[in-house]
């Protein structure tokens, strides 16, 4: 499928690299930001979602710098999904049960969906738009399929019906983010080739954010092939869920609506 090179890890400096337990926080981080900036400051803050009240509030001093200080969150958040897109891979190559690693990810994704629409669109369900959990499940089953199909017609098929799923049921980062993930896994034996490829699809995602995921590729670059402290492994797990339902309540406070 690729041609293989040597491996070679370009993490390798004085302080011995990053782990994938410090990625993971990295990219929990930038998530918590960009939800924050998203949930608490354009939907709470700002009243997002009735536009005369956010009009009027971004018409004001205090306003602006709310304004301000969202966008920043939103674009410092742009860096999460390329370090989990990475590290979704990286655990699929070195899963010793991989049905049951994507049975992980889709339980989560469905219980993570209430919250979800909850946080964004304060509501119970709203099947416009699903959560990136649904995404990554999809990313799970391309690279399955990639790793059972050797012949590259039938390659290509799977990662456009991995596509063409996750743009029919709207999940967050859409085609793209199905591609970054089929990208990544496809050039997992050339450095070379799975550093150009996810700069390229991760600033193609972020247009409207001037390129910055392209930037989650600088903490990648250090990664050190080791997995980190064990006690960490399904943090992701719970923190996904509660995070945005604290969040929603949070926001809820602020606009004096809490709830559907």
């Amino acid at each position: 499928m690729n041609g293989r090179v040597r491996r070679r890890r370009y993490s390798r400096r004085a302080f011995n690299g990053l782990t994938g337990n410090q990625l993971k926080l990295i990219g929990m981080l930038a998530m918590f930001a960009d939800h924050i900036g998203a949930v608490v400051i354009q939907c709470g803050i700002l009243h997002g979602r009735d536009a005369l009240a956010c009009s009027a509030i971004i018409a004001t001093a205090s306003g602006q710098r709310w304004l301000l200080v969202g966008k920043v969150c939103r674009y410092a958040g742009r860096l999460a999904f390329p370090i989990f897109a990475f590290l979704l891979v990286e655990g699929f190559r070195h899963s010793r049960n991989r049905a049951f690693y994507a049975l992980r990810i889709g339980v989560l994704a469905l219980v993570s969906e209430i919250p979800f629409d909850l946080a964004v669109y304060n509501t119970w369900f709203y099947p416009g738009y699903q959560n990136v959990l649904f995404t990554l499940l999809i990313g799970i089953v391309v690279m399955e399929g990639l790793e059972l199909l050797d012949n590259l017609f039938l390659q290509i098929v799977v990662i456009a019906g991995g596509c063409g799923l996750a743009w029919v049921i709207k999940s967050d980062y859409s085609v793209l983010g199905v591609l970054l993930i089929a990208g990544l896994y496809w050039f997992r034996h050339n450095d070379v080739g799975q550093l150009v490829c996810g700069v390229a699809l991760s600033a193609a995602e972020s247009l409207n954010y001037y390129c910055v995921s392209a930037l989650a590729y600088v903490p990648i670059v250090l990664y050190n092939g080791r997995r980190g402290a064990q006690e960490f492994k399904y943090l992701f797990y719970v923190i996904y869920p509660v995070h945005l339902l604290v969040l929603h309540l949070f926001a809820g406070w602020i606009t004096g609506r809490v709830g559907v």
